[in-house]
């Protein structure tokens, strides 16, 4: 029997189901053969998208509302027992300006959902899959943004790379139990989630533009369902880092060069 197979049949959360990389995950395990509880701000987008997915269930949640994770947490398991694997994946693209000139409201709006929401999830949702006494597994979606920061996104890369080093402490944490960790740092994927940055934002926060040809290029980025079964394929494994861009791996080499050559 396969890892993945023997998640066949139990309960996986995820958050920001409603649309792109979690409504392509939340599909994925459903394939695998996972009870799926779908999770989203976003009531109607939420509703329309759990009804695409035989036996799948949806809640809302804003995953800043620690009170309403509770609340969640306990029908998914009432309804399809003990929890075994968490997607956290809600997120916001956030502000798009220099820091310098970055409104206190603006990062925090960004900070609160995807620093603070991951905290959440981590926080309320792990004890359950250590309590049921089985293996499990927990993924978290940070960015290629964690790890290649450019001008105009900081914000949006400290809250990434933090989700980043959540998951490295959560990895050794949990290790004796036999649940897995991995991060999730995808680069462009054909999402909302520079598109409809604007409509997420709280009214009369300045959170800046993203460039039109940014806009294009996720447009026109990977699809979905590639995350997807990236992510489904992982469940049970020891892969911990999760990259959607092998092409942009020199990149990544680059920066751990300079970190390397500057402790020689």
């Amino acid at each position: 029997m396969t890892e993945q197979t023997a998640f066949s049949g139990r309960l996986a959360l995820v958050t920001g189901a409603a649309s792109g990389i979690g409504l392509a995950i939340a599909r994925a395990l459903a394939g695998a053969g996972m009870k799926v509880m779908m999770t989203d701000a976003d009531a109607a987008t939420l509703d329309g998208a759990v009804a695409t997915i035989p036996g799948a269930i949806g809640m809302t949640l804003d995953v800043r509302d620690r009170r309403r994770w509770v609340e969640v947490l306990d029908a998914a398991e009432a309804s399809c027992g003990p929890l075994a694997v968490l997607i956290s994946n809600a997120g916001v693209a956030g502000s798009r300006m220099p820091l310098a000139q970055t409104p206190i409201e603006a990062w925090e709006w960004t900070r609160s959902i995807n620093l603070d929401g991951t905290f959440n999830a981590l926080n309320l949702a792990v004890p359950r899959i250590l309590a049921s006494g089985k293996p499990g597994h927990i993924v978290a979606t940070a960015s290629l943004g964690a790890l290649l920061v450019w001008p105009g996104n900081g914000a949006y890369s400290a809250t990434k790379a933090a989700v980043v080093a959540f998951c490295e402490a959560l990895r050794h944490e949990v290790a004796q139990s036999g649940t897995r960790v991995s991060v999730l740092c995808p680069g462009l994927v054909s999402t909302s989630l520079v598109e409809a940055n604007d409509g997420r934002a709280p009214a009369g926060i300045e959170i800046g533009d993203h460039e039109p040809e940014l806009i294009t290029r996720v447009r026109e980025g990977m699809d979905p369902a590639q995350v997807g079964a990236l992510v489904a394929s992982a469940l049970g494994t020891d892969r911990f880092w999760l990259f959607t861009h092998p092409e942009l791996g020199d990149r990544v080499r680059q920066r751990a060069a300079e970190i390397d050559a500057a402790h020689r």
